[in-house]
């Protein structure tokens, strides 16, 4: 976000504490964030200064803004919230006034079971906890938040996100066909249609022409949705706008082009990969926004059952092997890859990737893209990053046999690779690999596991409800060895999830270890169906399998299992 502020309480509206508090320098202190000797030092400069303590530590650097949440925590007894994985209920926007959360600096994001969650830097007003109860006649709940979150939280969703649609109608709107378009109205027409994807949390932005109309499309948990339309008089200009930010050559329409545009506006601060493919009426866009929040993730939130996410994590924390994750585009193997990357990164352990192209660029890692026009592809550029004495590389994609060849023998010298492949299922991988030519023998030796997975968008936590199991579905259950539920979730649609019934999505994954069965038919390149039965013996569970057991637990909707995942 934006707009920055110095974290820190409000000390005018401190209550009165009815016990003696614990005070915040002496919690700091215990908790080894500063010394005594410090303390004295930060509290001599607030008394000359009238500034507040917490203030005065940051400024000299001797605390962050994360020391401070933790303290006040404590002090208060209030839950730290996690931004990164807040879900912002929008009813709450129209239900609690912008003048209390802006007098209050405080964000009301969610209401469950007749509790309100709400953020604060100042966990203490218990006067604002309470009026906030009463204006909605529920129970509230405070986290502590960074004051700087907080007060752009509610900039965001109070101001940016209610206006956009706005002015957008605004400048979109006014005029007729012979009325010429502005330059300042199309530069902010073009951040305005970017800002409204990012608060949409969309994976992809389409900006498409029509015949007189331009289609504006957001791909929202996988689905593409028409969200604007407007007269094709400003396709040209915003075409080129955008083309400019992407610094891409404008002067040539008949080719598709690529290019990055690094985005700075009011709702923050993101990547956006640009793609341009030349039509017969005209060329369509498509931004890929690239957040970091939503590419590199906690592997224990990406959906894992257990089973599945201790033999993951045991195997990428192996010294060598190629494991590879397979499906098809847009089923989060990137996302995956680059959190298992998080994980085994440390400052002993030298990581390479070779990708096509960088997806987000990660502090610490050694990243490169091909570039084939120049001479570097997949296989060059693993020859020379094994002269670079890495521990752990990442190959973006095998696509043919010198890739594949090229990470086998890296992962039998000693190297974690990761790379991705696309198949439909795990037991396919050996088949494909086989099909590009790669010695059975070497593969058997070289390959740790293979995951195969899908994404699944979850039921709305607003809307959904439930139906009953059909007689069918019990037999499907039944079929794959897990207990039925009396009721299944259905999906309804709010404004909260754009009327869809969804919102947010889960993983599914089928992983294929390759023990010592596996690789005896791995070398006699034995059939897709025989590798399956092993390694269902073994006791993996298939895809579909998986998402039965996430309808089983309210997650996600047969509906939604049969929209995604085949079953045999």
């Amino acid at each position: 976000m934006a707009r920055v502020r110095r974290a820190g309480l409000n000390r005018e509206r401190l209550p009165m504490p009815t016990q003696k508090r614990r005070r915040l320098g002496d919690i700091l202190v215990e908790m080894g964030f500063i010394s005594r000797d410090q303390l004295e030092m930060a509290a001599q400069e607030a008394k000359k200064t009238g500034a507040l303590l917490g203030e005065v530590l940051q400024r000299l650097d001797w605390v962050t803004d994360e020391d401070l949440q933790s303290v006040i925590a404590v002090q208060s007894g209030a839950q730290i919230l996690d931004t990164d994985a807040v879900e912002v209920d929008f009813d709450l926007i129209s239900k609690v006034p912008h003048e209390f959360v802006s007098r209050y600096e405080i964000f009301p994001f969610s209401l469950k079971d007749g509790v309100l969650h709400a953020a604060t830097a100042n966990p203490f007003d218990v006067l604002a906890r309470d009026k906030l109860a009463r204006l909605t006649g529920a129970k509230v709940a405070m986290y502590v938040a960074p004051k700087e979150w907080v007060l752009n939280a509610i900039d965001l969703y109070y101001k940016t996100a209610a206006t956009i649609d706005s002015d957008v109608e605004s400048i979109t709107q006014v005029g007729g066909s012979g009325v010429a378009v502005g330059e300042n109205q199309i530069v902010r027409l073009a951040n305005l249609l970017i800002e409204k994807g990012y608060l949409l949390q969309a994976s992809d932005i389409h900006i498409v022409p029509d015949h007189y109309l331009v289609r504006v499309f957001y791909r929202i948990d996988g689905v593409l949705y028409q969200q604007y339309l407007f007269p094709i008089r400003f396709f040209q200009a915003l075409t080129s706008r955008l083309k400019v930010m992407a610094e891409i050559d404008i002067s040539n329409p008949n080719i598709p082009h690529d290019g990055r545009i690094s985005y700075k506006g009011s709702v923050g601060s993101f990547e956006l990969r640009v793609s341009t493919f030349p039509t017969h009426l005209g060329e369509t866009i498509v931004l890929r926004l690239l957040v970091y929040s939503s590419v590199v993730g906690d592997l224990k939130n990406l959906g894992f059952e257990e089973r599945e996410f201790n033999l993951f994590m045991k195997t990428i924390h192996r010294p060598y092997g190629l494991i590879l994750t397979t499906g098809p585009t847009g089923s989060g193997k990137t996302t995956t890859l680059y959190s298992a990357l998080m994980d085994v990164n440390n400052p002993s352990v030298s990581v390479m990737t070779i990708e096509d192209p960088i997806e987000f660029e990660i502090p610490t890692l050694r990243q490169s893209a091909v570039a084939p026009k120049a001479g570097l592809n997949f296989g060059n550029a693993i020859r020379a990053a094994m002269r670079q004495d890495p521990d752990v590389i990442l190959v973006g994609e095998i696509r043919d046999q010198e890739t594949a060849e090229l990470a086998l023998r890296a992962s039998i010298t000693g190297h974690l690779v990761l790379s991705t492949l696309h198949t439909n299922d795990a037991a396919s991988a050996v088949s494909r690999l086989l099909d590009l030519g790669v010695s059975p023998t070497m593969l058997a030796s070289a390959l740790t596991m293979v995951v195969a997975q899908r994404l699944l968008r979850r039921v709305c936590a607003h809307c959904a409800g439930e139906r009953e199991v059909t007689n069918a579905e019990i037999q499907l259950f039944a079929r794959y060895s897990i207990d039925p539920p009396e009721k299944v979730a259905q999906a309804n649609g709010c404004k909260n999830c754009h009327n869809s019934g969804y919102r947010g999505r889960t993983g599914i994954y089928e992983i294929m270890v390759i023990d010592k069965v596996v690789e005896e038919l791995i070398v006699t390149s034995a059939l897709r169906s025989k590798i399956e039965e092993a390694m269902v013996s073994a006791g993996s569970s298939l895809l579909f399998q998986q998402a039965l057991k996430k309808v089983r637990r309210g997650v996600t909707s047969m509906e939604e299992v049969y929209r995604v995942v085949a079953h045999a």
